[in-house]
């Protein structure tokens, strides 16, 4: 005889607050860091990523007839390491809160676990931008992400991190307010850029990213026909080069910043270099203590964020004027 039982109802709850946090996380206002930074599945089952940098080849050297080609080889820059961290939150609900939960808060919860998830992801990861220029905060080549003095193929030796082509290069505008000649400053930093071994690359810029406040002074650098903030019967040649973002997770409220296309930010080629790793995202689980009644709900997200170099993206702490 087929018996329903408290088991069998304590699925089926189950599987209703698992699809009400997954309509949430589809529903849902989505992520600002998704739109900023580039999102990838490690394969490797370690706590640690580790990427090996390379400094690509040279050009090429005339060859004279029946002699033989100049030989190169990349070779290794200094390693890059992100360590996954785990971030969790859950919520236990009695066995009597939920006999006597007139306001159905218990089915809310997991759309509210939904939202903490979100929201703390983006808090995290935005400290790429809000701690970019922390002196404190150093990447792989001894400079902060901004910084107007990144060596060309860093190595490091006993007395230091030093260019292997002996040059250096900016991505770092300093308290620079966003203005259009400001913003053509940064345009000219993607279109002059240098590799790793001192040969010419290049980014696209592709997003101007402000606070909240700065979006409108934005929106009118980029989208006049003429030129903006002047009586001249000029063209605006910044029309249409970027699109406006806004980020409410920027701290600072002068800030800009240049970003380049999004895809592998290990690759090279013609992305920025930003990333946020997952190993878990928007992970939920559902399940009663048989020994108290307990329900119990969680979300649980496993990932890291770095950047693999600096290329692919110009900023400045802007200035007060902007607002």
């Amino acid at each position: 005889m087929a018996i329903i039982t408290t088991r069998t109802s304590d699925q089926a709850q189950t599987k209703v607050l698992e699809t009400t946090f997954y309509n949430e996380i589809k529903a849902g206002v989505p992520p600002v860091f998704q739109s900023i930074v580039n999102v990838i599945t490690p394969q490797a089952k370690r706590s640690v990523m580790t990427v090996l940098p390379l400094a690509g080849l040279g050009t090429t050297e005339f060859k004279g007839e029946g002699q033989a080609p100049a030989y190169d080889q990349p070779y290794e820059l200094i390693p890059i390491s992100a360590t996954f961290f785990t971030y969790a939150l859950g919520v236990k609900a009695t066995e009597e809160s939920q006999e006597d939960d007139i306001s159905g808060l218990v089915a809310e919860i997991p759309s509210q676990l939904a939202k903490s998830s979100r929201v703390s992801k983006d808090l995290v990861i935005n400290q790429l931008f809000n701690l970019g220029f922390n002196a404190n905060v150093l990447y792989n080549d001894g400079q902060p992400l901004f910084s107007t003095a990144h060596p060309l193929g860093p190595v490091s030796s006993p007395t230091g991190i030093y260019s292997s082509v002996g040059a250096t290069f900016s991505n770092s505008l300093s308290a620079t307010a966003l203005t259009p000649e400001a913003l053509q400053q940064a345009y000219i930093l993607f279109a002059t850029l240098y590799n790793d071994r001192g040969l010419p690359d290049a980014r696209t810029p592709r997003t101007l990213m402000v606070p909240p406040a700065m979006v409108k002074i934005a929106q009118e650098i980029v989208g006049s026909a003429k030129a903006p903030f002047s009586n001249d019967n000029r063209i605006n040649p910044l029309e249409g080069t970027v699109e406006v973002f806004g980020n409410r997770y920027l701290t600072n409220a002068n800030a800009w910043f240049v970003l380049g296309n999004q895809g592998d930010p290990f690759k090279g080629g013609y992305s920025h270099q930003l990333f946020a790793a997952f190993k878990k995202q928007n992970q939920f689980k559902a399940w009663r203590d048989d020994e108290t009644g307990n329900y119990n709900q969680k979300v649980q997200d496993r990932y890291t964020y770095g950047a693999a170099g600096w290329r692919g993206i110009v900023a400045s702490q802007g200035a007060a004027g902007n607002i």
